[in-house]
């Protein structure tokens, strides 16, 4: 059983995933960690599938495993779903699309063993994080639904709609049992 498990929702990421991909398999074999990725992909309509099933044959089935679903089911449903197919004890949630670095993965787990966390959670709103490739109005949403949560919510988070995240697997699964929304509120729905 892998330690570590990636959760990754695809929709049209087919030239992303390749890249995403060996960039998890070297994070995690530069640290010398066991783990796999549970690609959940939406039907995508750009090809995805097979880029994600090629990937499978070059990894192995032990290392990424493939969860096909009908279109646009939904973010929060995909990582709910992913978690059933997850096998690891700590689970990673991030996005396929690059906006998640996996070169900080060994930080996330650093901090998390540091103080046997529950959750760790990057953000861009801090010195050293940021957003890379994103256009002005995809930056001005993320910073307006965080604006607004931090003032209606009052969180101890930074970034509640970023979705690169670490958790006890245990930890999530109580958390997904609680959870209502489906749609991208989910992000703040698992740390409000």
């Amino acid at each position: 059983m892998p330690q570590y498990s990636v959760i990754l929702p695809t929709y049209n990421e087919r030239d992303n995933l390749p890249l995403i991909i060996w960039l998890l398999n070297k994070a995690f074999t530069d640290a010398e960690l066991d783990w796999e990725v549970v690609i959940v992909e939406d039907s995508s309509p750009d090809g995805t599938i097979e880029v994600a099933k090629q990937l499978q044959d070059m990894y192995s089935s032990e290392r990424i495993k493939i969860l096909e679903r009908p279109p646009k089911s939904g973010l929060g449903t995909a990582y709910i779903d992913g978690l059933k197919k997850a096998s690891g004890e700590f689970i990673f949630l991030m996005d396929a699309d690059l906006s998640h670095h996996p070169k900080f993965i060994p930080d996330f787990i650093a901090k998390q063993q540091e103080g046997d966390f529950d959750v760790v959670s990057g953000s861009r709103y801090i010195d050293g994080g940021g957003v890379h490739g994103w256009d002005f109005r995809r930056k001005l949403t993320s910073r307006v639904a965080n604006f607004l949560a931090q003032t209606l919510l009052t969180p101890r988070a930074s970034d509640l709609t970023g979705s690169f995240r670490l958790y006890k697997r245990a930890v999530l699964e109580k958390i997904m049992e609680a959870v209502i929304s489906r749609g991208y509120v989910f992000q703040m729905d698992v740390l409000g």
